[in-house]
């Protein structure tokens, strides 16, 4: 691509800065600070003696000269482009003077995301900073289109991006010694449990039974077993049996029951539940530990307890709840939840934490979900790298890209959250990522302000990330690359029987039955073979550790 021409602005800050010297440094003063009290880099050249010009391995980049960036990412809400062109300015007006980069904003559609980059990969077209989504690593590491960004983490930057996640959430993105991605910095433990309706709280007593109060989702260690939730029910359906307790659909909902590692494509899993340091390799469909909660959801269905549709049904939760006819769904729950939740489904209600352990547990792709990773097409690695650096250590650049221009996309409240500039909503915006869950690193972000969150928000995400504990596999990605015909008639083996499982309407007389029925089609499939090499390769990896 052509380079674009530096705006005026640019220019004029150029000279600003070159006449103040060192980027703007105050005399006896060796950080800047931004209005969210993150400090900002004080050297374009990240360390270079001369802050002038930045060199790499590969050029020489400088205000005048400085090295342009892709940088692609998924665009999950619509923008208006005038507006993303003038943050892309914006951001530019910093990135320039003081890093020698020159960022192109690329913003992708999530239906075309992964099609695009393979392409954009394969035919060598111009790309730095790629948001890898953890199942696309394997084929695109092996097409030669990842960097692999080991050899940079022992710079400065590569230790911004250590002290921003913790050693060994900085290295989680590696499959068979390739560094391929960072995660995002975000909540990544799923502490599962029930949303409920708090006027049936309320009128049978529940609420006071177990102490649920208005907006108190915050975990402090106080959970119940899911026998508890079937007692709830059994009320609920009693005093209003035209009302459904709970209200399944699909399979989706069954890591709220049991926790399994499942070594990503869950044929061949660590049965935690079991043995938290257990290394060996199982089929999670012959354990007890999911027999136990299929078991149980086929009971809850038998008593009517659970929608009668389950299998089958795509309404969502928001809409069955809306509608008035379902009391509880199970979820994933995390501080500032219920506000959400609630004005998803225009109701109060009240949420209880059910667990087999007080822990909850974080697997590698808990963390590792989608991740921020550079192309071999990059023209200049060690560049590139330093955006991503950006992402994880320089509040204003996250500012910029997630929430927009001060002022003009958003404005500062008097706590320090941030919120719409008068006039803007959620329904009008021009400019509004708000997706720091995604790519970088959210918590030196502002707090987005929709009235549900308090300026400590990020506070109590990392708080709630405390109550998790790693998986003994935490760190290791199964490369399934060489077995993706097994795993394709492994996931149509389940297909056909999960549904009914995993929403109990296979019914309490048939779970055995059906249970056996899967995994003769598993193992027809070649689960066996598939768990053998995944366990080949966790082995291996431990004993590279």
């Amino acid at each position: 691509m052509k380079r674009r021409m530096i705006s005026l602005l640019v220019i004029v800050m150029m000279v600003v800065t070159m006449l103040a010297g060192c980027s703007g440094k105050k005399t006896g003063d060796d950080t800047n600070t931004d209005t969210s009290g993150t400090k900002a880099p004080t050297q374009a050249a990240g360390g270079n003696e001369d802050s002038s010009v930045t060199k790499t391995a590969t050029g020489e980049y400088s205000a005048e000269n400085p090295y342009h960036l892709v940088f692609s990412y998924i665009e999950f809400y619509e923008q208006d482009d005038a507006a993303r062109k003038a943050v892309q300015d914006a951001l530019n007006a910093k990135m320039v003077p003081e890093y020698h980069i020159e960022v192109e904003l690329l913003p992708l559609q999530y239906a075309d995301y992964q099609s695009t980059i393979q392409l954009m990969l394969s035919g060598g077209d111009a790309l730095d900073i790629i948001p890898i989504f953890y199942p696309y690593a394997s084929s695109w590491i092996s097409m030669g289109g990842i960097y692999d960004m080991s050899e940079l983490m022992a710079t400065e930057d590569g230790q911004k991006i250590v002290e921003a996640l913790g050693e060994a959430n900085a290295h989680v993105g590696t499959m068979n010694g390739v560094l391929y991605g960072f995660p995002a910095n975000k909540e990544s433990v799923e502490l599962g449990g029930l949303f409920m309706r708090a006027d049936i709280c309320d009128e049978l007593g529940i609420t006071d039974e177990y102490g649920l109060k208005e907006n108190e989702d915050e975990y402090t260690g106080k959970f119940y077993d899911w026998s508890v939730a079937g007692e709830i029910f059994a009320k609920v359906k009693a005093a209003h049996p035209e009302m459904t307790p709970l209200y399944l659909y699909n399979s989706s909902q069954m890591n709220r029951f049991k926790f399994f590692d499942e070594l990503v494509d869950k044929f061949g899993v660590l049965d935690w539940e079991a043995d938290h340091s257990s290394t060996k390799v199982v089929n999670m469909f012959e354990t007890d530990s999911y027999k136990q909660a299929v078991t149980r959801l086929a009971d809850w269905y038998d008593k009517g307890y659970i929608y009668k549709d389950a299998a089958t049904d795509t309404q969502g939760t928001a809409t069955m709840m809306k509608a008035g006819n379902t009391f509880s769904y199970a979820t994933a729950i995390k501080p500032g939840f219920l506000a959400e939740a609630q004005a998803a489904n225009a109701c109060k209600g009240y949420v209880m934490y059910f667990n087999d352990h007080k822990e909850g547990g974080i697997s590698t792709t808990n963390v590792s979900f989608f991740n921020t990773g550079i192309a071999t097409n990059s023209m200049d690695p060690e560049m590139a790298f330093k955006f991503v650096s950006a992402l994880y250590s320089d509040a204003e650049v996250m500012n910029l890209w997630q929430y927009g221009i001060q002022d003009v996309n958003y404005k500062l409240l008097e706590d320090g959250t941030a919120y719409f500039v008068d006039g803007e909503d959620g329904a009008n915006y021009k400019y509004h990522q708000n997706t720091g869950w995604f790519m970088g690193n959210q918590f030196i972000s502002y707090v987005w302000n929709d009235g549900t969150k308090t300026a400590d928000y990020w506070n109590k995400l990392q708080k709630h990330n405390d109550w998790a504990e790693y998986s003994p596999a935490f760190g290791f990605m199964w490369d399934s690359t060489d077995y993706s015909t097994e795993i394709t008639a492994l996931n149509n083996a389940l297909d056909t029987y999960r549904s009914a499982l995993e929403t109990g309407s296979v019914g309490s007389a048939n779970v055995d039955s059906t249970l056996k029925k899967l995994n003769d089609a598993l193992y027809a499939a070649g689960l066996q073979d598939v768990m053998d090499a995944k366990q080949k390769q966790l082995d291996e990896w431990l004993a590279s550790k």
